[in-house]
């Protein structure tokens, strides 16, 4: 009569957690058995962070992956620090985390920001942007 008083190894699980600028690439059941495997995928630019496979056990989940932010470059940004892309002449630019960027002053400018700045990594969303100031001439 109390055979459900026990913790059940055959527990199933709920729907998988949601995840921020992430989605699973299944449609979510009610309920899952167990051993049941899904996948997550970030959106456009996200990069994925952890595993994208998680596992229903004893009725939990396991820990679900992250979509760690893209990084916008836009042409405004680059106007107020006098400053363009080295590779390419896009008006606004998507880079994921990791990614590094290359940039150059403008005609007519030289840097202010020291050489290294010129060559960062996108981070989680973050840049940190060197700046360039006009020639005197």
């Amino acid at each position: 009569l109390w055979s459900m008083s026990y913790v059940d190894p055959k527990r199933k699980c709920g729907p998988p957690p949601p995840i921020d600028n992430g989605d699973i690439t299944s449609f979510p059941l009610s309920t899952y058995a167990p051993g049941s495997l899904v996948e997550y995928r970030c959106q456009s630019f996200y990069e994925l962070q952890g595993n994208k496979n998680i596992i229903c056990s004893h009725g939990q989940w396991s820990e679900p992956p992250k979509c760690l932010d893209a990084c916008v470059i836009s042409e405004e940004v680059m106007d107020k620090h006098n400053i363009q892309l080295r590779w390419r002449h896009e008006k606004k630019f998507y880079s994921k985390t990791g990614d590094i960027i290359e940039f150059v002053c403008k005609s007519g400018y030289h840097k202010k920001t020291p050489h290294h700045t010129f060559r960062i990594t996108c981070q989680e969303g973050k840049l940190e942007y060197p700046t360039c100031v006009k020639n005197n001439g």
